[in-house]
């Protein structure tokens, strides 16, 4: 049967004075039965323990139970001297041993102010600095000087410090609580509940699931209550290995519990979901943290309202915006307003987006287009087109050029409302009686509503030129060539030519510029009437001006052209302007053109193909005849194609063009 370890302690040293450890041939206390290697901190067992030593524990510190951690120790004594001890009254030169001069040179790496204290004032400074501020380095120091120098005994509460100062961001590691709770196992110290609590402090920083499942096992054998502060470490280990599911239960049942989840717990669980995007999970936890009287940060309550902008929870930002952008409790950057103003526009919540324009204007901060947009866009998703209408007017008047994206929602929200344009330019005569200024955007968005309109209905027509014929007296700047190619579009999608070219002869007699879309519009009016002549007269003025068609152009001329033998149509057919094969084919004889003429500037004649490919390669030959052949085929496809159609049999007669 093994023989239980004798401990010499003061109260041993108490009873038998005349007793030495010597008697027994062997240690004060066992030594552990293996060495534990630790990369980071060396093992808290001392390596070995003099004969005759008194060893103090915390339930005989009479000389430190006055002393604070912050002050210290005033006794000049040596710190192996023990007065208070039954063998104070030993020889000095007893107790001088050789071991304890070693001892003492090396207490040269600990901070000198730390041995002038007592190992009583050592034990209370480590108790505070353990459950205040647990310093990896300052936990070392004292335990390396009461264990290594002074060989006090390693107790549980020496073990629990060295756990918790692995809490140290950046030199903790649970590796080290790992070794250290196997070295107390081995040392026959039990670890008690505010040890294993340490080390769930621990991994709540430097997360290792397996160990903590062990703690929380080891726990649960020995009939230990985790405390909410162990429930809080758990939760945030659990975090930090992005176990949100696991971690919500856990907060979850605290709550059943009646736990008060701590702010910082709290704020984890708040930036932890916010970085994954779960902002339905967090405007739950905001909403249930601010319901239980519970304070949060400023800067918390910020980085929500970004991420919920940057995620598009309208929910979220508008709680926040209203709870405490509104009350002055924040002031968001210009960037998270835009973000706000867009969830506002998205939602149709016009009293969020005049909020954001007041904090905007009471701020001083420069009000941009893009703004005055979305309160458009809210607006008009509320279904109030007059207020919309009136902003257009507000950000006209305020000297913001309005852009095309300015009207868009306008727009839709019309046609697919199928709002009355009748209705429309009355609420822009309105806006003129009220002596506001009717921007041009806003008479464009009606002549673009009558376009739509003309698909279905030709008698749009007469509302849209009798606008025109009005126009004046809402806006006196008068209609610019976007408005009269709008209303020339929709006089062509109407089939009205008669009003086409009344608005027409209304550009020329008020010196409106013509572009290369009035060109288009009036060239497929022309061709859609059968004129091909007039079409191709507006063409070449087209082509006088460097205009070029558009692509969606050129195919419906090719189209209507390609069912008509008249010579406009064919001319208009087969011009380079709209076939980009023949552009291609004359192009490349122009360039061939331009080279010829330019060697024959200089004196130089070109090279026969013939004396050309013998200086070239194989490949470089194959490719060459390749593409000659190909422009050979074209080629005579092209004029195969006229021969058919009978181009090249009829003259041209340029007296009928003028």
């Amino acid at each position: 049967m093994s023989r239980r370890a004798l401990v010499l302690d003061g109260l041993w040293y108490s009873l038998c004075p005349s007793f030495t450890a010597l008697s027994l041939g062997r240690s004060a206390y066992p030594k552990p039965k293996g060495r534990i290697s630790r990369p980071t901190l060396p093992s808290i067992t001392p390596a070995s323990a003099p004969a005759r030593r008194c060893y103090s524990t915390i339930g005989d510190n009479h000389g430190a139970q006055n002393k604070t951690p912050h002050e210290p120790q005033t006794d000049k004594t040596h710190p192996n001297d023990h007065n208070n001890e039954p063998n104070a009254h030993l020889p000095e030169e007893r107790t001088n041993t050789r071991s304890e001069r070693k001892s003492l040179s090396r207490t040269h790496k600990v901070q000198e102010d730390l041995l002038k204290w007592t190992n009583e004032g050592l034990e209370t400074r480590l108790q505070y600095v353990t459950e205040k501020k647990p310093n990896i380095r300052h936990i070392t120091q004292i335990l390396r000087l009461l264990i290594r120098d002074r060989h006090v005994r390693p107790n549980a509460r020496h073990y629990k410090a060295l756990i918790i100062a692995n809490t140290d961001n950046e030199r903790g590691s649970p590796q080290v609580v790992r070794e250290l709770l196997e070295e107390m196992e081995s040392n026959g110290v039990t670890a008690d509940s505010g040890t294993l609590h340490g080390a769930l402090q621990v991994l709540a920083v430097h997360p290792d699931y397996l160990l903590r499942q062990e703690v929380l096992n080891k726990m649960r054998d020995r009939w230990l209550t985790v405390s909410p502060a162990g429930w809080h470490f758990v939760v945030a280990g659990l975090l930090r290995e992005n176990q949100i599911e696991l971690a919500l239960e856990h907060l979850e049942s605290m709550e059943r519990k009646d736990t008060v989840v701590q702010n910082w717990l709290h704020s984890i669980f708040i930036y932890t979901l916010c970085d994954h995007g779960e902002m339905d999970e967090v405007y739950k936890l905001m909403r249930s943290r601010v319901e239980q009287g519970r304070d949060m940060t400023p800067q918390l309550w910020m980085h929500v309202l970004m991420t919920a902008g940057s995620h598009d929870h309208y929910a979220m930002a508008h709680y926040v915006w209203r709870r405490m952008v509104e009350l002055g409790y924040m002031n968001p950057l210009i960037p998270v307003c835009n973000d706000v103003l867009r969830l506002a526009a998205r939602e149709g919540d016009t009293e969020l987006a005049n909020s954001v324009f007041r904090y905007l204007v009471e701020g001083g901060m420069p009000l941009e287009s893009g703004q005055y947009e979305r309160l458009v866009e809210t607006h008009v998703a509320a279904g109030d087109l007059p207020t919309a209408f009136k902003t257009l007017c507000t950000m006209h008047e305020t000297q913001i050029p309005l852009a095309d994206s300015s009207t868009d929602s306008i727009l839709a929200y019309m046609i697919q409302s199928k709002v009355d344009r009748r209705e429309v330019w009355q609420m822009l005569k309105r806006l003129k009686n009220e002596k506001r200024t009717v921007p041009i955007n806003a008479v464009r968005v009606v002549a673009d509503l009558c376009e739509h309109d003309a698909q279905s209905d030709p008698s749009v027509v007469d509302d849209g030129v009798g606008f025109y014929k009005e126009l004046y007296t809402v806006c006196p700047e008068g209609a610019d060539v976007r408005i009269y190619n709008t209303l020339i579009r929709m006089c062509r999608t109407a089939r009205n030519r008669e009003s086409g070219m009344f608005l027409v002869k209304e550009m020329a007699s008020l010196g409106v510029i013509p572009n290369g879309a009035t060109f288009e519009s009036i060239i497929l009016m022309c061709l859609d009437a059968g004129n091909f002549r007039s079409g191709f007269m507006y063409f070449q003025d087209l082509v006088k001006r460097e205009a070029a068609l558009s692509a969606e152009t050129q195919g419906e001329i090719r189209t209507i052209c390609a069912g008509s033998v008249d010579e406009f149509a064919m001319r208009l057919q087969y011009h380079p302007y709209v076939r980009d094969d023949v552009r291609e084919l004359d192009e490349e004889h122009q360039q061939k053109q331009r080279e010829k003429e330019a060697n024959e500037k200089v004196g130089r004649h070109p090279v026969p193909p013939a004396v050309r490919r013998l200086s070239m390669s194989d490949d470089q030959r194959r490719d060459f005849n390749k593409e000659r052949r190909k422009r050979k085929r074209r080629r005579l496809a092209i004029e195969r194609n006229m021969k058919e159609e009978g181009w090249d049999e009829w003259e041209v007669d340029t007296a009928k063009t003028d």
